[in-house]
């Protein structure tokens, strides 16, 4: 079984009272010098890991017309290449929570770093879209290991400010994104040239100084969970309530961000407003990281309480029809405040697992959520495009998502007093 670790002192990580916290206080204590340090160190590696957690899978797309006229990708070739960690996210999640009671959190999250970075680089080689394909998976299942790892780490680290850990290792996923989508192609166009393949190791290459600075770092930190031999396959627990309930979350914070960012091209294009796009987009990520930097002071005084929740999905769905309907250039407006909220559902989601549950059931509950969440995603995605390429109305293709989201909204009280 895993067991945890705990900081010398309670000081640092004190929480806020929550619903079912009666009698619990707010030590207002101030944190020591070496407890600080001990805060900064844990906020940076979860910073770092979080960094890694999508960068390596938003290289593809800048390099999409590469990618198409030197290795001769066709368009579907390409929308798998860019799909397909996401499946392999979810698949990847069985196996870390296995791996993650077999051998431990800091085995778990260092294989995954090194199976990310690996299947990341092999990517440089011009071996066709198979091996590519092949190449990709092996990616896919090393951010599943660090995935699932990272609300343990988050749970380890902070106990008492969950809400902060995940909206801190969220705002490096973000950046990692803008990072990705924004650097890639100028990168390869003004250093790599010719050999503009070498981006996809070039983004890894630092990779073992992190894994480096997570051991060196470890030896300051709360002890790591422990692995069990004895530890089993164990599939996710499907009479688990908060499993589904998770899932329903995850599937609409995921198919929102997906959806919006999928549909608003042709979104502008119908409107002849695609002009707006790089503006539109640009106002959509940066909303995000605005998002996430607030909920690193924020997330812990929300965390528990279903209205905030509640309201934070309805915002994000309300955000829909703005961008729909919205003349001219307030579409950049309403992008923004789409960004905006389906960031805060996304950190929101990350954290309620480690809330929720005690760290021995954390890891059968991460990967519940993340495999059937995932592949809820995956075919949210499929069946709205489905519907746009049938009616040829961009609106429909937000269909699917409005319905999940309804429903996880519908079932937040019920997940938020199913708390252990």
């Amino acid at each position: 079984m895993i067991r945890t670790g705990l900081w010398p002192v309670s000081a640092l990580w004190a929480g806020h009272s929550r619903p079912g916290e009666q009698g619990m206080t707010q030590d207002t204590t101030t944190p020591l010098p070496n407890e600080l340090r001990q805060a900064l160190l844990a906020y940076g590696l979860l910073w770092c890991l979080g960094l890694y957690l999508r960068l390596t899978v938003l290289v593809v797309p800048p390099l999409i017309p590469q990618l198409k006229a030197v290795l001769g990708f066709t368009s579907s070739e390409v929308a798998i290449a860019t799909s397909l960690p996401l499946v392999t996210l979810a698949f990847g999640a069985l196996l870390a929570g296995w791996l993650l009671a077999r051998v431990g959190t800091l085995p778990s999250m260092l294989l995954g770093l090194a199976v990310m970075a690996l299947g990341s680089a092999l990517r440089s080689l011009p071996e066709g879209f198979i091996a590519f394909m092949l190449a990709t998976v092996l990616m896919g299942v090393g951010i599943a290991f660090m995935q699932t790892a990272m609300p343990v780490l988050a749970k380890l680290w902070a106990p008492g400010r969950i809400g902060r850990a995940s909206a801190v290792y969220t705002n490096g996923l973000l950046v990692g994104e803008l990072l990705a989508a924004g650097a890639t192609g100028p990168l390869a166009a003004a250093w790599l040239g010719a050999h503009w393949q070498w981006a996809f190791t070039l983004w890894v290459a630092p990779v073992p100084l992190l894994m480096l600075a997570l051991i060196v770092g470890c030896r300051q930190l709360p002890a790591m969970a422990n692995g069990s031999r004895a530890a089993s396959l164990t599939l996710p627990n499907v009479r688990d309530g908060r499993t589904w309930r998770l899932v329903a979350l995850l599937g609409a914070a995921a198919a929102l961000y997906f959806t919006g960012n999928v549909f608003l091209p042709p979104l502008l294009e119908v409107s002849a407003r695609l002009d707006l796009l790089a503006s539109s987009l640009t106002a959509l990520n940066g909303a995000q990281m605005l998002s996430s930097a607030l909920l690193i002071f924020y997330a812990d005084r929300l965390m528990g309480w279903p209205r905030p929740l509640i309201g934070i999905t309805a915002l994000a769905l309300l955000a829909l029809p703005l961008m729909l309907w919205l003349p001219g250039g307030h579409v950049v407006w309403a992008a923004g405040v789409f960004g905006f909220f389906t960031s805060a559902l996304f950190i929101f989601v990350l954290a309620l697992p480690a809330w929720l549950v005690r760290l021995e059931a954390l890891p059968r509950l991460m990967a519940g959520m993340l495999f059937f969440g995932y592949l809820l995603v995956f075919g949210i995605t499929v069946v709205g495009g489905w519907l746009n390429d049938l009616s040829g109305t961009v609106a429909l293709a937000f269909l699917p998502t409005l319905l999940i989201s309804l429903v996880a909204m519908a079932v937040t009280p019920r997940l938020l007093a199913s708390r252990q």
